[in-house]
């Protein structure tokens, strides 16, 4: 009885529009609610934009200009606009103020789409190497490290256990933020070009991720390619730590496996205990991006002497920023992270803002992309110089 008096009282709510939100209810798919409403032209403008199909209502405004999408969003809110028919005479005068926010809203919310699927595609596959955390504030976000436990001494009868002791190291870096600033005209807003509008979106995509890739190699490649300096003072990659090989060569089986075996022999901040880090990126550049393939191809070998043992066990990662012919393994990030990254609050990628120009008539979308990188360890990954 009680689960019918409630379907009852919900069915003559909608009905009727009694209660909070009955109308809305009612009208929830129909161009009569301005969030219904607002939804499908954003889908036409980013349809328009991306050159897409549209979905849904959206088919409803494709072949409508800016401004006609404008007035709809305007009726909707119950304003009526001014503006002249074909004679010059008045048709409409304005009812109520209209909202400003609306269609600039509308705008950023469509070029955010496009802005992201730009950004997405242009990722550097260094992140996929890197370790993501989030930063709450532009303050420097420490990372320390605690070493291995002691080992275990044997305890004589009556004897005493006795204290250990475990090494530390931190490492740290900051978010910065990257941003530019970008006008659409009121002249390209009143002819109806999206099309500028849309190519900046893309182009601010690609550059964002350009900008995320180019700060993680340039913690590679600095110190003539040894790598930023870590807490020690000291290059990510030096021969004195076992990271990086005494002479360059090209990605072969035994020059895999003697980065491998390196990796494997990684002691811990201790010093004596081994981590035994596993391999699992070969990150290479354009120019030995050939070589690298070729060395992780599966071989339908005869004989044990002629099995592949990196088939499969490697995953070929391509950054043409690097140049050059030297390569760099690289263990999983969960086991051994050497790169980190950080975007503020976890707002991943760039976002856009929008505000009327004053100075300039149109609107003004601004691009901003809070992101930082650093190194935590050096024990994850190994450098051959190449050849």
């Amino acid at each position: 009885e009680i689960i019918r008096a409630a379907a009852a009282r919900q069915e003559s709510n909608v009905r009727i529009g009694g209660g909070p939100g009955g109308y809305q209810a009612m009208e929830q798919h129909t161009f009569e609610n301005p969030t219904f409403l607002r939804s499908a032209i954003e889908g036409a403008l980013y349809a328009r934009m991306s050159g897409t199909a549209p979905e849904g209502a959206a088919t409803e405004f494709m072949g409508r200009t800016i401004i006609d999408m404008g007035v709809a969003l305007a009726e909707a809110r119950g304003e009526r606009i001014s503006w002249r028919n074909k004679d010059g005479l008045v048709d409409v005068v304005m009812q109520r103020q209209h909202t400003t926010s609306d269609f600039p809203t509308l705008l950023t919310g469509a070029g955010n789409r496009i802005l992201m699927e730009a950004y997405a595609t242009a990722q550097t596959p260094l992140k996929a190497i890197a370790r993501k955390r989030s930063a709450t504030d532009f303050r420097p976000i420490t990372r320390a490290r605690i070493g291995e436990m002691p080992s275990l001494k044997k305890v004589p009868e009556s004897g005493e256990v006795e204290y250990g002791t475990r090494a530390e190291a931190k490492a740290a870096f900051s978010v910065s933020t990257f941003a530019r600033i970008f006008s659409l005209s009121r002249q390209a807003i009143i002819n109806d070009d999206l099309g500028a509008f849309a190519d900046v979106n893309v182009a601010w995509g690609r550059a964002s991720a350009d900008r995320e890739a180019t700060e993680l190699v340039s913690l590679l490649t600095a110190n003539s390619g040894n790598g930023a300096n870590l807490d020690d003072g000291n290059p990510l990659y030096t021969t004195t730590r076992g990271n990086k090989a005494a002479s360059g060569a090209a990605p072969s089986v035994a020059t895999l496996s003697a980065a491998r075996k390196s990796m494997r022999e990684t002691k811990g901040l201790d010093g004596a205990t081994p981590v035994s880090v596993t391999p699992k990126f070969l990150l290479v550049g354009a120019a030995t991006e050939t070589a690298g393939e070729q060395v992780l191809t599966d071989l339908l070998a005869n004989q044990v002497a002629e099995v592949n043992p990196f088939a499969k066990r490697l995953q070929l990662a391509v950054e043409p920023r690097l140049t050059g012919n030297a390569w760099r393994m690289f263990a999983d990030p969960a086991e051994a992270s050497v790169l980190e990254y950080a975007y503020l609050d976890g707002a991943e990628g760039p976002i856009m803002r929008t505000r009327e120009g004053w100075t300039v008539l149109g609107l003004e979308f601004q691009c901003i992309l809070d992101f930082g990188c650093g190194l935590s360890d050096w024990r994850g990954s190994f450098l051959n110089p190449g050849a």
